[in-house]
């Protein structure tokens, strides 16, 4: 199809339209532009078309004013406070390092006479352990001394020996102090380790003496018959009784004055302790002489 030439023509004279502005527009421009508010560009368009070109002063509310001048005081009371307390809080802080440092030397010295307690506690432990065993040791000492002077009561194994005067026996036949004194001086010698005479134990300050007819042991008065309890070993004791030179006295007394003589072995005898006795005339060794029984001087 052949077209008009005169078209062609104007066709190709034709000027070009121009291109959108949000096409030629740099894009960080256009949405800066755009981001304004629609609003406030239709308020701003119409005051340009009415002809109000002047520039409105935007007069700020009271109460923003009153509120920014109370942010204002707030900041200036809380400044003024600032300013002002922080000489407290130096004083503080200066008082609180003092009170550590003061803690701390106090902590210090504590923790010194701990140590210092400690020491002293372990060498009064130390001690203690030593003085307790001295104790041990003068108790056993005490003890055997008791034993061996008589003033404890004991127990063990033994003879017991029952004497009494015979059938027919008048004054000059009866048993007498001496007669028991040599059987019990021959159960000593014999290896008798205590004795007691109707049970009044023998020492060395005790002893059997005659008053008229009487026999008294320990100063108290015994009737007959008379028990001699004697602890030793039971089975060599009367033996060895028949071999010394008192036992020999005294057997040689039972055969003459028909003495009752009852021998038995027991497994187990008590006998008391013997009575305490005042001393009057021994004193300490390191004693004043000078001073009487009751540490009081002697009358010149």
């Amino acid at each position: 199809m052949v077209e008009p030439q005169g078209a062609t023509q104007g066709a190709t004279q034709a000027p070009e339209r121009p291109l959108p502005e949000h096409v030629t527009t740099p894009l960080l421009t256009l949405i800066t532009a755009r981001s304004m508010d629609e609003d406030y560009a239709h308020v701003a368009q119409k005051r340009a078309a009415a002809g109000d070109v002047r520039p409105r002063t935007v007069r700020p509310h009271w109460t923003s004013v009153m509120a920014v001048a109370a942010l204002g005081v707030m900041t200036a009371v809380v400044a003024a406070q600032t300013d002002r307390q922080a000489p407290v809080d130096e004083l503080s802080r200066a008082a609180l390092i003092e009170q550590i440092d003061s803690r701390s030397d106090e902590l210090q010295s504590l923790q010194a006479q701990v140590g210092d307690l400690t020491r002293s506690n372990a060498a009064l432990a130390s001690r203690n352990t030593t003085i307790q065993g001295q104790l041990d040791d003068i108790g056993s000492r005490v003890q055997r001394a008791e034993l061996l002077s008589g003033f404890s009561v004991v127990n063990g194994p033994g003879v017991r020996i029952t004497v009494d005067n015979g059938p027919d026996a008048d004054v000059n036949s009866e048993i007498r102090d001496e007669d028991l004194a040599t059987l019990v001086d021959g159960l000593w010698e014999a290896g008798a380790e205590a004795i007691a005479v109707n049970d009044q134990r023998l020492n060395a300050l005790g002893g059997i003496r005659n008053t008229n007819r009487a026999i008294h042991v320990n100063g108290r008065p015994v009737n007959a018959p008379y028990v001699v309890s004697a602890i030793g070993d039971p089975r060599t004791l009367q033996a060895r009784l028949l071999q010394t030179s008192q036992g020999q006295e005294w057997f040689a007394l039972v055969n003459g004055l028909d003495f009752v003589y009852t021998p038995e072995n027991v497994d187990d005898i008590r006998l008391p302790a013997a009575p305490e006795r005042i001393l009057r005339d021994v004193i300490e060794l390191n004693a004043d002489p000078d001073s009487g029984p009751d540490g009081e001087g002697s009358t010149p």
